[in-house]
């Protein structure tokens, strides 16, 4: 609003507004009820447009699994009138065009010692157009061919890892491996994709406060272009309350010659584990073993040696344990 129609509304009584804001609003109806009737004859009449309409593919030749990508939309130049029109652009992305492509012929063509499948759409076009309604004419399709890559599909067992983040509860910890039933899955797909995969993953399994064994059913993560024989595993985590020990293991000498003799000085290491209470009694220092390597002093020379633990059971965690190196003499 301009300065000058700001100055002659302040100088206006009460009244003269009242009526003013009145003409206004019936002029603002006017006007909206014009352009709803222009835009209902619009659409009354018959246009030619086209419409992206996604796609989706289905049922491909048994036995065979698609390597190429496909287009997410087809160009679809259609008749109809406006209202017609309209609905169809705005109800498309829920009710996507289907092609089941095992119904329609598929023509083959060579190329660098491979087949590529095409399907031309003078095959799909009245399919298509039994899919937009009797109320639009489908005038023509784009792309006119749809170009098919598929391979042989083969079966493969694969492991399954386990993808986790675990939060035990206080004085609790894990009691063993994790158990997962089955620990591999049969896995169908393109040989090109099953020659590098390795493992199949689960869905992050995130738990927290972890003060017993849970089983969990956990799903596995998708891979494009392969299926599974199944869809989930049962994941077993074993926990137990735990205690702290405290060992003195022997350090040993290895691949010291048999004229020689390798003496450490101190002869043992402390180390410290947490270990499940229904495992403390069982626990000796021969279950875990520390070493001195003579090859290491051999090839480089020091005033001290690096102690390595090569032995540690299965049960313990939270591992520490000093010294980590120790003086040493060698003796003929």
């Amino acid at each position: 609003m301009d300065a000058g129609l700001k100055h002659q509304l302040s100088n206006l009584t009460d009244r003269e507004k009242v009526k003013f804001n009145r003409q206004l609003l019936i002029y603002l109806l006017f006007l909206v009820v014009s352009i709803i009737f222009w835009y209902l004859n619009a659409l009354s009449k018959e246009y030619t447009t086209i419409i992206n309409y996604p796609v989706k593919y289905e049922d491909f030749p048994k036995g065979k699994v698609l390597v190429s990508d496909l287009p997410e939309k087809l160009e679809i130049k259609v008749k109809g009138f406006g209202f017609t029109i309209l609905r169809s652009k705005l109800t498309s992305y829920i009710k996507p065009i289907i092609l089941p492509i095992n119904i329609f012929r598929l023509d083959i063509q060579r190329k660098d010692n491979q087949y590529i499948y095409y399907l031309l759409s003078r095959y799909t076009k009245e399919w298509i157009g039994n899919q937009l309604g009797s109320e639009l004419q489908l005038v023509s399709l784009l792309p006119d061919t749809l170009f098919f890559k598929f391979t042989d599909v083969i079966d493969k067992k694969i492991p399954v890892q386990l993808v986790s983040k675990l939060h035990f509860a206080k004085q609790f910890m894990q009691n063993g491996k994790i158990l997962i039933q089955p620990d591999s899955i049969v896995v169908s797909g393109p040989q090109v994709i099953l020659d590098t995969l390795k493992v199949i993953s689960t869905y992050k399994l995130e738990l927290k406060g972890i003060k017993d064994t849970i089983t969990k059913e956990v799903n596995l993560f998708p891979i494009p272009k392969i299926s599974y024989n199944k869809k989930n595993v049962s994941i077993t985590i074993p926990a137990v309350k735990y205690t702290e020990m405290v060992l003195n293991i022997p350090i040993e000498s290895v691949n010291v010659p048999d004229s020689l003799k390798l003496k450490t000085f101190p002869a043992y290491i402390s180390l410290s584990c947490w270990v499940g209470i229904s495992d403390y009694d069982k626990m000796t220092p021969f279950m875990f073993r520390a070493s001195v390597d003579y090859k290491i002093l051999k090839n480089n020379p020091s005033n001290k040696v690096k102690i390595n633990l090569t032995k540690i059971p299965p049960m313990v965690i939270n591992i520490t344990y000093h010294p980590k190196s120790v003086e040493y003499i060698i003796e003929k």
